[in-house]
């Protein structure tokens, strides 16, 4: 609708999650408080919506940055401009974890059942968010961000993404920021 009232040039950024909330407080962000979702570092715990087998898009914000600063200065814009910082299952993200902190998670596998009942696994670092945001509506979030994980709508198609079309900018990895943040 956007495109037929204006001649305003528009895109929709996906970026999959930020991956600034896995490597706080040492990995710099201008994000506020870690949002744990799915793996909490910090505790060494990780509660998996679905198998965990589904590939996910992490990107940190600086590299959102630097990919929009780069579209900004390019002559025609994609509807829809994906970045990819990087892509893992959850799986593979609590191993590099457990590889980076030399130690082994807890690790919990919520089902599309419990999902779908907006629940999932309560992790150590969830109770510092209720005073902002009450667990239910925290639960229900999450459930629902667990679902969309599970189904694969953040697996975004790298065919599509402004990693092809600018390739000189090479984003940090989930490796990278669990090593800056959290290196034994």
């Amino acid at each position: 609708k956007l495109r037929s009232t204006t001649s305003l040039e528009y895109t929709f950024v996906s970026n999959g999650f930020f991956l600034d909330y896995y490597g706080m407080p040492k990995v710099k962000s201008y994000l506020q408080k870690p949002f744990v979702f799915a793996v909490d570092v910090a505790n060494n715990t990780a509660a998996i919506p679905g198998s965990g087998d589904v590939p996910i898009v992490f990107t940190h914000t600086f590299d959102v940055a630097k990919f929009v600063a780069a579209l900004v200065g390019a002559p025609d814009w994609p509807e829809r401009s994906i970045i990819i910082g990087d892509k893992k299952t959850w799986n593979d993200f609590v191993a590099i974890a457990e590889e980076v902190k030399g130690v082994k998670f807890n690790v919990t596998f919520d089902n599309e059942e419990k999902l779908k009942s907006f629940r999932i696994t309560e992790l150590p670092s969830h109770a510092s968010i209720y005073a902002i945001l009450p667990k239910e509506k925290l639960q229900h979030i999450l459930a629902t961000f667990g679902r969309w994980t599970a189904a694969g709508d953040f697996n975004l198609p790298e065919e599509e993404s402004l990693n092809r079309r600018f390739p000189e900018i090479q984003p940090r990895t989930v490796r990278d920021i669990l090593e800056q943040g959290w290196k034994a």
